[in-house]
C-alpha cells in the first residue's frame, strides 16, 4: 500500500503546471533601443558625383550630363547632343539639349545659340524650367557654352543682354544608339519590315566600332 501512495505521488509532481517565469525580449538582452535613431524624414544624400544646377531660383541636381551619339544608318550622317534634366528638393526641374557634330567630340568645347522654339541642329540649344505645380517655361534667346574635361562636364547659360541665369557641372555619361543589324551576334530587337528601318539600339557593350570610338573621347 505504501508502495502505491509513493507511485501515485511521483506522477502527480510529473504532470504539475510549471511556474510561469518572466518573459524577456530578445532585443533587452541585447539591449536594443525601443526605436530607430534614424528619422525617415531624414534628408537623402545625394548620388555621388551628381551633376548640380546653380540658378537664381534655386538648386537643381541629376546623375549626370548625358552625351548621346544616335547612328541611323545609311548615309554616314550621326545624330549627337547633350542633355541634362535635374531636379529639385520641392520638385521643379531644370533642363537643356543642346546639338553638337563631330567637332566637339574632338575639342570637348561646344557654344551654342538658345532659342525658345527650335528644330535643334548644331549651334542651337533650348532651355527651360518648372516650378512646382506650374508650366514650363522655356529661356528667351541666350548662349549655352560647354566645356567637357576628362569625365567632368561644366558650362553656363546667359540671357541675351550677358547675364549670368545657370551654371552646371558634373559627370560626363556616354550613350551611344545604333541599327540592330550593326550589332550582329548580339540579342538585339530588329526591324519587322522595311519601314521599321529607324530602329536603333543601344549599343552599352560598345560592340561597333563607331560606340567605342565615341566613349574613348570621353574617358
Amino acid at each position: 500500500m505504501r508502495h502505491g501512495a509513493l507511485v501515485a505521488a511521483l506522477l502527480l509532481g510529473a504532470c504539475a503546471k510549471p511556474k510561469d517565469e518572466p518573459m524577456v525580449s530578445r532585443g533587452a538582452l541585447k539591449g536594443a533601443p525601443a526605436a530607430s535613431a534614424t528619422s525617415e524624414g531624414s534628408e537623402r544624400p545625394q548620388p555621388r558625383g551628381a551633376a548640380t544646377v546653380r540658378t537664381d531660383k534655386g538648386t537643381y541636381s541629376a546623375p549626370a550630363v548625358r552625351f548621346i551619339a544616335d547612328f541611323p544608318g545609311g548615309p554616314p550622317v550621326t545624330l549627337m547632343r547633350v542633355a541634362l534634366s535635374a531636379q529639385s528638393e520641392d520638385g521643379g526641374t531644370w533642363r537643356f539639349r543642346m546639338a553638337v557634330d563631330e567637332k566637339f567630340v574632338k575639342s570637348k568645347h561646344a557654344t551654342a545659340r538658345i532659342l525658345p522654339q527650335t528644330a535643334l541642329r548644331p549651334g542651337l540649344a533650348v532651355v527651360d524650367s518648372q516650378q512646382p505645380n506650374g508650366s514650363s517655361m522655356a529661356m528667351d534667346e541666350g548662349t549655352l557654352e560647354l566645356t567637357v574635361t576628362g569625365t567632368q562636364a561644366r558650362g553656363e547659360v546667359r540671357a541675351k543682354d550677358g547675364r549670368v541665369r545657370a551654371t552646371f557641372e558634373g559627370p560626363l555619361t556616354v550613350e551611344c544608339t545604333v541599327p540592330p543589324a550593326w550589332l550582329s551576334g548580339a540579342n538585339a530587337p530588329v526591324p519587322s519590315s522595311p519601314t521599321d528601318g529607324t530602329v536603333r539600339v543601344p549599343d552599352e557593350a560598345r560592340v561597333t566600332p563607331q560606340c567605342r570610338s565615341v566613349a574613348d573621347a570621353f574617358r
